[in-house]
């Protein structure tokens, strides 16, 4: 059989593009370096989130199986007020990684039900696509009661600027850094040190991420996670470098506290120049479950006063409260 060649496709067009079009990179960064992880068989999960994508995991994001393996935007909002870490009245909220805004604002409507009402909201994330879609949902959402702002921010690349340009003067700033978005990461401890980075001391830090057992049964931990639609969204960046549905095995695995998910080439292609056998296998997905012991533990060394730490129901998350020293 001979091996296919395949092109990738970069997305030139604003955010407003069809939701229906064809997989596409955000810009040709994205592209040469999503190419080169693809040889190298670890493709960050950031680019499962950039360019046609993020419209992909829109839809993803609204299904009951992605919804069911979050904690609560209620118990979130509700964990921030119960550490005492912020006074009734008007908050100044920079979110990591807000996604499709869905969460987002019902967190945010929490809070104000609880008389903290965010007057300003600034939105960060690696996609400027996604940053869009989260960012049109809650200027609806806020009115002229609430300022949306957003800024490209890599938080696995390095710190920023982007929030202390933004932030009220004389105000902290809440950094939310919600859903999974920490045990997506290559590097969750990298993360979190390019966030303090970017933060003042008296700021506050709401982290929620996924817990649970290292050796829970696989088959629970996996269910959600198979649908169609989770593998449409996890093999975008595949599909934008040219690879085709058919030619990728998905195969997914629970081992060590980690979900990942592989794709395997059923045939040998060329990528670029480059040729890559059949069986090349290409980590597109990622997802971290924490140890209480750990996340504490990363967030202090971060630099972090750890105020308060809440199991949700069921003990399926953990959110975390810290001020910045």
């Amino acid at each position: 059989m001979p091996v296919r060649s395949v092109s990738p496709l970069v997305d030139s067009r604003s955010n407003s593009a069809p939701r229906t079009e064809l997989p596409r990179f955000e810009c040709e960064q994205h592209r040469l370096t999503a190419m080169e992880a693809i040889r190298v068989g670890r493709v960050p999960l950031k680019f499962a989130y950039a360019g046609s994508a993020a419209y992909t995991h829109d839809a993803y994001a609204r299904s009951a199986g992605y919804l069911s393996m979050l904690a609560s935007a209620r118990h979130e909002a509700d964990a921030l007020i119960a550490a005492g870490v912020v006074a009734a009245g008007a908050l100044a909220v920079a979110e990591i990684g807000p996604g499709n805004g869905g969460r987002s604002r019902a967190f945010l409507s929490r809070l104000a039900s609880r008389g903290r009402t965010c007057r300003r909201y600034l939105a960060l994330d690696f996609s400027e696509t996604l940053l869009g879609i989260a960012c049109d949902r809650l200027t609806r959402f806020g009115g002229d009661r609430m300022s949306v702002d957003s800024h490209v921010w890599d938080i696995e690349a390095g710190t920023s600027r982007g929030v202390e340009r933004w932030r009220p003067e004389a105000e902290p700033v809440v950094g939310c850094l919600l859903g999974h978005t920490l045990g997506n990461v290559e590097q969750p401890a990298t993360a979190l040190a390019n966030i303090t980075a970017a933060l003042r001391p008296g700021d506050v830090l709401l982290l929620s991420v996924a817990a649970g057992p290292a050796d829970e049964s696989p088959q629970d931990v996996l269910a959600p996670y198979r649908s169609s639609q989770f593998r449409t969204a996890a093999l975008q960046p595949l599909l934008a470098a040219g690879l085709t549905d058919a030619e990728l095995e998905f195969v997914l695995s629970w081992q060590d506290g980690v979900v990942t998910g592989e794709a395997v080439l059923r045939r040998s292609v060329v990528l670029g120049d480059h040729p890559l056998p059949a069986g090349h296998r290409i980590r597109c997905f990622q997802s971290r479950r924490f140890r209480p012991s750990d996340v504490i533990g990363a967030v202090r060394e971060a630099g972090w006063q750890v105020r308060d730490v809440v199991s949700a129901p069921g003990g399926s998350h953990l959110v975390v409260t810290a001020s910045l020293r």
